[in-house]
């Protein structure tokens, strides 16, 4: 039976092999266990997982979106769902679990970003309400 729950330090190498399978993200275990740390500690933010029994079959990630010019929001910054279980009703599950924390924060709803290339992405997220708000470009600026 699949459920979700809080996110443990114990699922890090679940969410490296997810993180790698499902968005070509190849980021190293102590790496993904070091940020794991970071985000169960974090005010404002939330990281649940989707398991099925000791599997870990996703995990999604929401935190605090907050500006000057509209209401408080919830930014959904990763779903990813293991390969093996997608189509599964795992993806919306996950997604119930996140919005539901957003409404119960008191935010009044859910913005995401996701790539041109993620057409099943953007499919799933119109599938569940999502509208397409505008197009953007994202950079990014490292620091090493």
């Amino acid at each position: 039976m699949i459920s979700v729950r809080d996110v443990d330090l114990s699922d890090a190498a679940a969410i490296q092999e997810i993180n790698r399978s499902a968005l070509g993200y190849e980021f190293p275990l102590t790496d993904t266990r070091a940020q794991l740390e970071r985000i169960i500690k974090a005010p404002n933010v939330v990281l649940f997982v989707a398991v099925d029994g000791a599997d870990v079959l996703g995990y999604i990630q929401l935190s605090d979106y907050e500006n000057t010019y509209h209401r408080p929001l919830k930014n959904l910054i990763t779903i990813a769902i293991s390969p093996r279980h997608q189509r599964r009703g795992v993806g919306k599950l996950l997604l119930d679990a996140g919005e539901e924390w957003a409404r119960a924060d008191g935010a009044s709803g859910v913005r995401l970003v996701t790539g041109q290339n993620r057409s099943g992405a953007r499919e799933f997220y119109a599938a569940n309400g999502y509208e397409v708000r505008k197009e953007q470009t994202n950079l990014i600026k490292w620091w090493a």
